[in-house]
């Protein structure tokens, strides 16, 4: 299929600039079809006019000249009557679009008269001919989008600043010196480590950390501060997090009610949490997660000795369970529905791949041309055949025969040992069987015509392979009776069978069965192999062409095939052609040649997004505050230059995140001070330019491993199964259960929690954690009344507060001062000691609590109202701001 375009002259230039400016349809001189009337009519009348091969009225909708010419009613546009223009009037009446879509807004329709009235202009000329039906349109001002834009690094901006200043601020100042806007002062120190804390580690700074770097006068003080933090095995549990937000990860298949769960997932998030600790270059980490099989030259026939012989291998593997983190039905749906659960796990998959990498909303396209970004619907499966060989619906693997088990060195020496042992008992089993075999033969032979004994006893002892044609028709037709098996699988199989009909069917099994079950017993021993997700390509089978599904509808496939490839708009800015079959490779090597396209540092949108994401998780909004969609309907660029200055810096360094995370936390626009200035926020209410550093709620994992860490109770144990969430007593979905473990495994970081599509934990749950729906591309951070309620009440809260409480009078001591608890609890939730003004109200928080509990109290226990008191207030402590923000 063709796709026109239509060359812009230097419209695009004025495009571009009233699109930097801000520039509105009202404040814009002059209305033209291309930029300001064809996406209203893109997202609402193409698919009827102008998408379909069949166009509905014969009307074409796509060019000014088509709405021209009109259709079977005549034109549709009357250039400088508006009100003569049935484009106008159908749709001013709400009779266009039909009533079953919704209407046009009243300034869409507004806008197409002002367009009608100033003669229907365009911006430059169209084709002379009006493709086919069907055909997508890409015009210049839409291959001129600035993400599709190759990646250039623009110069530094040239103002009065101190020599050497972070490249950074230069462009954040040059934005806010246009806006007449000013940086905010440095934060305090506590402030800064508290913030570069939990950024890095997603855990708050020990009173130690925070009294070490006030000490520290040095000029390389912060540097060190970021570097302990970088080297920390907690900085990939932090920042895996994020990722694994992204690629959608969840311990279960997800698709309906059944949440089938995935007990082998949690091998690729510890994947994660170590290539973000040993600062894997990002570009090898894409590629090892869209073709780590391809990279080890894996397929379905070797993968499963790779894993156990290769350490390299088995990585690359584990990393390909990126490709398998959406939500997959197969294991769950009936048998009527697997073809429709296949093909709906892969268009779940390529969400993911597209959004976490492309920032594109690619599924849309799924059933129809994109309605507002300029992807054809043959692109959705042109981006499918690259993962089709992998995905290949015409020979599905349900989730369970597409894994593989893992065994260590010391597990299948163990296991080897244990089927030796068992090996030697199968002989014993197998004597005994021929020897209850040769008693039921003498058995059934005794019950034959004494004239036919002879040959019976003959035929039995003769090979098979040797029997004459007389002795074969003997003991397969006349007497199959005497065909007595020498092998025991069970009472009521082969040689079972005939053991059975005996009356000393008990004793004569008895001796077969006592070996039978030692040997069984014995390899129940051996130790369980663990499995882990893996894609891999079933190269027996030929590579599955892949067709256009009419509507989306996969038993509606169209006759033309379509290629593996990239979006049609970048072929202009990257034209990496990919293969259908790599001959250097035993797969066909598509997702490799792809991996490595989007890598290539010539690709317009993988670094792009990549990036933003980072800026994203340390001020809370990206430079495009849309992470997952950069298309048309994407926010703009707050800083497109400094997009694309740190976009291109990234990939001339090597992909090194932690050098990224490095030169961003040296910049004084991130060590900003916090506190709003009315003026600003006049002019910048949203902090869009980052006038100040923005204030942020800690995320659900946070909030709960933030008051673990200050009740002394977090267990720091990396890796391994997730922590399972089960139901409670009273209907909440609790981590673990009622009981803590021997090893508290209850109190692992909350990465290591049982993430399930259907059944998130109802502390994690209450404070926005994420549903895998099927990824998370932008979280929320919501302040509603269940928030304080769970802090309030669940016995989560309550367990720890009174552990706060516990830690708090251990450390200061038997003979500490109320108000000594008092400030020690202050300085272990926010890590600085409190004002006059804050411990005045604390202080007489506690007094209160103290006096009604000590009156409810027949037996004056004044420890006991101490505690609990200091419970009280230690369970407040985790509700203030200043615990759950960071400023």
């Amino acid at each position: 299929m063709r796709f026109p375009l239509l060359n812009p002259p230097a419209f695009c230039l004025l495009t571009t600039v009233c699109f930097a400016l801000g520039l509105t349809a009202s404040q814009a001189e002059k209305l033209t079809f291309e930029q300001h009337i064809r996406p209203i009519l893109k997202a609402n009348c193409f698919q009827c006019h102008g998408e379909d091969k069949e166009l509905k009225g014969e009307l074409d909708l796509r060019l000014r000249k088509a709405i021209v010419k009109g259709g079977k009613n005549g034109p549709a546009l009357i250039p400088g009557d508006h009100k003569k223009s049935p484009l106008y009037t159908l749709t001013q009446k709400g009779k266009m679009p039909p009533e079953e879509h919704p209407a046009l807004k009243p300034k869409e329709i507004e806008l197409i008269a002002r367009w009608i009235d100033q003669n229907a202009a365009t911006a430059y000329p169209e084709p002379d001919q009006i493709p086919a039906a069907g055909e997508l349109i890409i015009t210049g001002d839409e291959r001129a989008h600035w993400s599709f834009q190759p990646i250039r690094k623009p110069a530094l901006p040239q103002l009065k600043v101190p020599a050497g200043s972070n490249p950074i601020d230069l462009f954040i100042a040059r934005k806010l010196a246009e806006n007449n806007l000013t940086p905010s002062p440095k934060a305090s120190r506590i402030k800064l480590i508290r913030r570069a804390t939990f950024d890095l580690t997603g855990l708050p700074p020990t009173h130690s950390e925070i009294k070490k770097f006030l000490q520290d006068q040095s000029p390389d003080a912060w540097q060190r501060v970021i570097d302990r933090l970088l080297a920390s095995p907690r900085y990939g549990e932090r920042w895996g997090r994020h990722w694994l937000d992204a690629a959608g990860y969840a311990d279960s298949e997800g698709y309906n009610d059944k949440d089938v769960l995935r007990t082998d997932a949690w091998h690729y998030r510890d994947y994660v949490i170590r290539a973000f600790n040993n600062d894997k270059a990002f570009d090898q980490f894409v590629i090892e997660q869209i073709a780590g099989d391809e990279l080890v030259s894996a397929t379905l026939a070797n993968a499963q000795g790779l894993v156990n012989k290769d350490p390299e291998a088995l990585e690359k593997l584990t990393a390909t369970a990126f490709l398998r983190m959406g939500p997959d039905g197969t294991a769950s749906a009936p048998s009527a529905e697997q073809a429709k659960a296949a093909n709906q796990n892969i268009t779940e998959t390529l969400k993911i791949v597209s959004s976490s990498l492309l920032g594109l909303t690619v599924a849309c396209a799924e059933c129809h041309h994109h309605r507002f970004d300029p992807i054809p619907q043959e692109d959705f499966y042109r981006l499918r055949a690259v993962f089709a060989p992998a995905l290949d619906t015409s020979h599905w693997r349900k989730p369970a025969s597409r894994r593989l088990a893992l065994l260590s060195e010391a597990d299948k020496k163990c296991s080897d040992t244990i089927e030796v042992e068992a090996k030697k008992i199968d002989v014993f089993t197998k004597a005994k069987a021929k020897e209850v075999a040769a008693t039921i033969f003498e058995r059934v032979i005794s019950r034959l015509p004494e004239k036919h004994r002879k040959f019976a006893r003959e035929t039995y002892n003769t090979p098979k392979d040797k029997r004459t044609p007389e002795q074969v028709k003997f003991i397969t037709e006349k007497y199959t009776v005497i065909n007595v098996p020498t092998t025991f699988g069970s009472i009521g199989s082969g040689l079972g069978l005939y053991i059975n009909v005996e009356k000393d069917a008990k004793e004569l099994e008895k001796n077969i069965k006592l070996y039978q079950d030692a040997a069984a017993g014995l390899r129940k021993t051996k130790p369980l192999p663990e499995y882990i997700r893996v894609t891999v390509e079933n190269t027996a089978n030929k590579a599955p062409l892949t067709k256009v599904f009419y509507r989306g509808d996969h038993t509606s496939p169209k006759k033309e095939t379509m290629p593996p490839a990239d979006f049609t708009v970048l072929s202009s800015t990257n034209s990496t052609p990919f293969p259908d079959n790599n001959k250097d490779l035993p797969t066909s090597g598509r997702r490799l040649a792809y991996a490595q396209h989007l890598t290539n540092g010539k690709h317009p949108l993988t670094a792009r997004v990549l990036v933003n994401r980072f800026w994203m998780h340390h001020f809370g909004r990206g430079i495009v505050n849309t992470p997952g969609d950069f298309g048309v309907r994407g926010s703009a660029p707050s800083h497109p230059e400094l997009l694309d200055w740190l976009a291109a810096d990234f990939m001339e360094n090597g992909w090194q995140l932690k050098r990224f995370h490095k030169l961003l936390m040296s910049s004084s626009t991130y060590q900003q001070d916090s506190v709003r200035r009315p003026d600003h926020d006049l002019v910048d209410a949203d902090n869009a330019l980052l006038w100040r550093m923005p204030v942020q709620r800690l995320e659900a994992e946070t909030i709960r491993d933030s008051i673990l860490a200050v009740t002394g109770k977090l267990n720091t144990t990396p890796f391994g199964k997730p922590v399972p969430v089960v139901l409670s007593k009273v209907g909440a979905l609790v981590i673990g259960g009622v009981t803590i473990s021997a090893d508290q495994r209850e109190y692992k970081r909350s990465i290591y929690v049982q993430t399930r599509r259907s059944q998130q934990a109802s502390i994690l749950d209450v404070f926005d954690a994420p549903q895998m729906a099927p990824n998370c591309e932008l979280r929320t951070s919501s302040t509603v009344t269940p928030q304080s309620l769970a802090l309030m009440n669940s016995d989560f809260v309550l367990k720890q507060a009174a552990l706060f409480a516990e830690r708090v009078i251990a450390e200061s001591g038997a003979s500490a001062s109320s108000g000594d608890r008092i400030r020690h609890a202050w300085q272990l939730s926010t890590g600085e000691l409190p004002n006059d003004d804050e411990f005045t109200e604390l202080k007489r928080l506690f007094d209160v609590q103290k006096n009604l509990l000590s009156a409810a109290n027949k037996t004056k226990d004044q420890r006991s109202a101490d505690k609990k008191a200091l419970t009280t207030l230690c369970q407040v402590l985790f509700q203030t701001n200043r615990f759950l923000y960071v400023y």
